[in-house]
């Protein structure tokens, strides 16, 4: 029996000894890397946020086109990497979003969206169409005319003018008694604040796989922007 083909994603993930990434990491229980240890994947309420690993989204999971593999998304990777420049999330801060916690920008930053946009475009050649039970669980969700138009055409409906960056921190409070969600905001500004000295910069993509649905994601490598080589990350097993 033949097992359901990955999906793959193009996150930014802070450095892996950036004070950001080991603060989402031990929030949310888990490394996608699987280097740090003693993290609770028992926490409540970030059982869906957890699978994903800490990150934001530049171009949302995806199969791989026919003809195409692991080896050449990476070689894509990486050569997108090496002509993108650093950009800084300003005034990073916890916050809702919607019905569920993240870590958002604090003002607006245009390159940060024109980055994630040129990451949609870059990538698109390589992503295999969404199945129908795929776009009917996406169209599930109250969508705009606009989103819905952008889930057509790149398969993801946050896209774009679309585009919001964040770091999931949390599932769905929708449900959950005031005083207790607004106890977890507080949990999670002081869980990130030794990190708010340290400038959050988006300095390279981060290439996440799923090995099957529901399956958490590991991060497979890292591509640093400016560099003209990726960081396989050893942890993450090679896809039988």
């Amino acid at each position: 029996m033949s097992l359901p083909p990955a999906r793959y994603a193009i996150y930014f993930a802070p450095a892996s000894d950036s004070p950001w990434w080991q603060a989402g990491c031990y929030w949310l229980g888990r490394d996608p890397e699987h280097r740090l240890g003693g993290l609770d994947a028992t926490t409540p309420l970030r059982g869906n946020a957890r699978r994903y690993g800490f990150h934001a989204t530049l171009k949302a999971p995806f199969r791989l086109a026919d003809g195409c593999d692991e080896a050449r998304l990476l070689a894509t990777a990486q050569q997108f990497a090496a002509q993108q420049a650093a950009l800084i999330v300003p005034l990073p801060a916890v916050r809702l979003l919607g019905n569920f916690l993240a870590l958002q920008a604090g003002a607006a930053v245009p390159e940060i969206g024109a980055l994630a946009q040129r990451c949609v475009l870059e990538f698109d050649g390589l992503r295999a169409p969404p199945t129908p039970d795929e776009l009917a669980r996406r169209l599930s969700a109250p969508l705009t005319l606009r989103q819905q138009a952008l889930l057509q055409q790149w398969g993801y409906p946050y896209t774009d003018e679309e585009f919001r960056f964040h770091m999931t921190l949390s599932d769905s409070l929708t449900g959950v008694e005031p005083a207790a969600a607004q106890a977890m905001i507080e949990d999670a500004k002081a869980a990130f604040s030794g990190a708010m000295a340290t400038p959050l910069v988006i300095d390279g993509i981060a290439i996440f796989r799923e090995r099957g649905s529901g399956a958490p994601l590991e991060l497979v490598a890292r591509c640093v922007f400016g560099a003209h080589a990726w960081a396989r990350n050893d942890r993450a097993h090679p896809t039988k």
